[in-house]
């Protein structure tokens, strides 16, 4: 009997063993040790302060992401991301040669995971740290509402004190904050973020740099505004023979700003006077824009500088004289309530007409549109004056008469 349990036991504990070593032939069978590779993890820089006592700053010259291996069981890696590893860099362990090693760390599973980097570290430029004040500039887009326009624009604070690399601090030379202003209609006080900008206009990123304030308070005020016309006035007569034709400027209106009670007194804006004295050829000048004269309160809406200086030009032209002759039967009997009767002595009447050559050229007798007008007669024999349409750039250098009859 004794011989028989010893026997048994002497299985059971062999069954054992064999059955511990089935089991981790399986568990490494389904669940083996494998390697996985993550690669482009950014590396966050640590103890940067370090550098302050020194006056000095870095630039990332390699090395801000990192690829590493990580080692363990396969049911543990296959769950991970990169969002489960943290890459740091400490910047109080750089080496002479500027290169600061790079730790990897698992945010989770950490015991049962080995992180291989293979040396892997950042290597950085030193650069001393400079400082400086950049004025803010305010960069208005979109429109006001119609008949307002943006007549002050305020800042605060209007300078920002900046500290970074020398090389990216140099290269800045204005900040600015962007404000809308589309459909504004009543001044506005508004917090905006500012961006830098170099000399050529181009954006210099501001992440290695630091600003006092990375927002400025703005406020817009608004005006109203008025489109008015030019006037044009001339001063003295052309040369003998010669005559003033039309006056040609451009632009013929304007934009103002102001207040509503000094606009409403304001129906146009007068130039200085063109002297056309005994001109005989066509005259043009050039009026600056910041010679015309406002009146006191009136502003431009744009800026003089962006404001294009008016060009005038007066054509002068050879005067021409030329008889019209116009059938009496052409002329227009008007406001003969009465119905009467009226008979021309003459068949045709005579006009001198003179102007300039290409205006007086063109005129027939219906450009003039001739009428009597027979309110002013009663019956009997009359001498009567014949009503003309006047036209531009043209004289008619006599009255017209005429004899008639009326019945």
């Amino acid at each position: 009997m004794r011989k028989r349990i010893e026997s048994d036991l002497l299985l059971k504990i062999l069954s054992v063993v064999f059955a511990f070593l089935l089991w981790m032939f399986v568990i490494n069978t389904d669940n083996p040790v494998i390697k996985k590779t993550f690669s482009d993890v950014p590396v966050d820089m640590l103890n940067e302060q370090v550098l302050d006592e020194l006056n000095q700053t870095y630039k990332i010259e390699s090395g801000d992401t990192v690829s590493f291996t990580v080692k363990g069981k396969k049911d543990i890696v296959d769950r991970l991301t990169k969002s489960d590893f943290r890459a740091t860099a400490d910047v109080s362990s750089m080496s002479d040669v500027h290169a600061i090693p790079i730790k990897v760390e698992a945010l989770r599973y950490k015991s049962q995971l080995d992180v291989d980097t293979g040396n892997a570290t950042v290597k950085v430029v030193l650069e001393d740290v400079k400082s400086d004040q950049i004025p803010v500039v305010m960069e208005v887009k979109g429109k006001p509402a119609s008949g307002y326009t943006v007549s002050t624009q305020t800042a605060t604070p209007n300078l920002i004190s900046i500290s970074g690399p020398k090389s990216v601090v140099s290269r800045i030379k204005q900040i600015v904050a962007v404000v809308n202003v589309s459909g504004v209609k009543k001044d506005v006080t508004m917090t905006q973020s500012v961006k830098c900008y170099d000399e050529d206009g181009d954006e210099v990123s501001q992440e290695r740099i630091k600003l006092d304030t990375n927002k400025i308070k703005v406020k817009i005020g608004l005006s109203r505004t008025k489109v008015v016309p030019l006037k044009v006035d001339t001063k003295g007569s052309p040369g003998k023979g010669y005559v003033l034709g039309s006056i040609d400027y451009q632009p013929k209106h304007i934009e103002i700003t102001g207040s509503k009670e000094d606009l409403d007194k304001i129906d146009s804006i007068k130039l200085a006077k063109l002297d056309i004295s005994d001109s005989t050829k066509s005259i043009e000048k050039t009026i600056k824009a910041s010679d015309i004269k406002l009146p006191d309160g009136i502003s431009f809406v744009k800026s003089v500088d962006k404001i294009k200086n008016v060009v005038i030009r007066a054509n002068i032209e050879k005067k021409k004289s030329r008889t019209l002759t116009i059938p009496t039967s052409q002329i227009a009997l008007i406001n003969n309530t009465k119905n009467y009767a009226v008979t021309f002595d003459d068949q045709e009447i005579k006009v001198k007409i003179s102007g300039l050559r290409s205006v007086i050229d063109k005129v027939v007798v219906k450009d003039l549109n001739p009428k009597l007008d027979m309110r002013l007669y009663e019956p009997g024999t009359h001498t009567v004056q014949i009503q003309l349409t006047k036209i531009k750039n043209m004289t008619i250098e006599d009255n017209v008469s005429a004899k008639i009859t009326v019945e």
